[in-house]
């Protein structure tokens, strides 16, 4: 059993933490960040909860939400979370950063107008749209998505039928600017790779929330990643001004400093468990958030490590996390009677933590395919 999540003093708000002279070593943060994310103790929540919690969870891999909270949740099993797609409770929408996320429906339609990208932004292929060129772009892509899901390629052929060129990045853009989430199918994790699009409020029943809502954002962002500097939430969002967001929120946060006198903002009343709390193994899903929320990821991965870690082209695959710090990757792959892991660490690790990467291991074979016969070998 996973030791009891301990709390510094007076560490939900009491005075001492409202000193903004504090410091939070980087193993403090560590902690405090672990906690927020759910990975010091599984917790007993809904896969919905969970989501809200965590705000949404990277998604261009189908699979990884659900391996992502098999390594927070108690008794979690897979078909929680279909349900809770097909139920459309829970929905695949382009959030954060431009990509796939698998987030609540409510969370979808509260915040998906707050972290569209501002509308100046110049897309993929180096193409920059006039104002009224984007306008015309998004109308058609609207009217194409509106009446049931569709897939990319065919508001592609419309826009070309419409004489709009180049056809690739406006089609793109369509994507980045228009509330669209992905219908969910009986795939085995609730959305084909690939899939059709159509508008939120066609999906959902309902039309999503007017206006952006950026303090909204930040309290959310700093319940879940937190305590964080400015930088670590416009990283996060996409959003501009992330400074003055935080200032504005004065009366309702907590200031601290890291050990290089940087400005870290929090929630006045959030837990925050000390340097030297326990942190169990814990194997992570691809694109994990508790890996990419920071801009500076040092605190969770030594930097020599980084290269291991990142690819060229921006994928973050699944990580072993010992002592609270990425040690290694790992893969599985589930056939009909066998399930395949394995484990690259980065080095030696204690008899302990081998083992107990062995066991979670075991664990997420059984979590992806109840009836096969796992396998886990650790690569040389």
């Amino acid at each position: 059993m996973t030791p009891p999540t301990r709390l510094r003093k007076l560490g939900r708000g009491g005075d001492p933490w409202r000193m903004n002279d504090t410091v939070l070593t980087p193993r403090d943060l560590n902690r405090i960040l672990l906690d927020r994310q759910m990975l010091l103790e599984r917790q007993t929540l809904d896969p919905v909860a969970a989501l809200e919690r965590l705000f949404a969870m990277q998604a261009q891999l189908p699979r990884a939400p659900f391996l992502g909270l098999w390594a927070r949740l108690q008794n979690f099993r897979r078909q929680d979370l279909l349900d809770a797609i097909q139920a459309r409770r829970v929905v695949r929408s382009t959030l954060m950063r431009g990509t796939l996320h698998l987030a609540s429906a409510e969370d979808v339609l509260a915040f998906r107008t707050t972290i569209m990208p501002a509308r100046d932004v110049t897309l993929p292929w180096g193409l920059k749209p006039t104002p009224e060129l984007l306008d015309a772009v998004l109308a058609i892509g609207r009217e194409h998505f509106a009446p049931e899901p569709k897939d990319f390629e065919s508001v592609r052929q419309v826009l070309e039928a419409h004489g709009f060129e180049p056809v690739r990045p406006l089609a793109y853009a369509t994507r980045m600017f228009l509330p669209l989430v992905q219908a969910s199918s009986d795939a085995q994790f609730g959305h084909e790779p690939g899939g059709d699009f159509t508008l939120a409020s066609t999906w959902l029943g309902r039309d999503e929330h007017e206006g952006p809502q950026p303090q909204a954002l930040a309290r959310r962002y700093l319940a879940s990643h937190g305590p964080s500097l400015p930088a670590d939430f416009s990283a996060w969002s996409g959003l501009k001004a992330a400074a003055a967001t935080f200032e504005s929120l004065s009366d309702e946060l907590v200031t601290f400093k890291d050990e290089r006198g940087r400005k870290l903002y929090d929630l006045r009343d959030a837990a925050r468990p000390v340097g030297d709390t326990p942190a169990p193994v814990r194997l992570l899903a691809d694109f994990d958030g508790a890996v990419l929320c920071r801009a500076d990821r040092t605190g969770i991965i030594r930097p020599e490590h980084a290269p291991l870690v990142a690819s060229k082209n921006g994928l973050i695959p699944a990580t072993v996390l010992i002592n609270g710090v990425v040690a290694g990757t790992w893969r599985i792959e589930a056939k009909k009677k066998s399930v395949a892991v394995s484990v690259r660490l980065f080095g030696k690790v204690a008899a302990k933590d081998r083992k107990a990467i062995e066991a979670e291991a075991l664990s997420a074979a059984a979590f992806l395919s109840p009836d096969a016969k796992p396998n886990v070998a650790f690569e040389a």
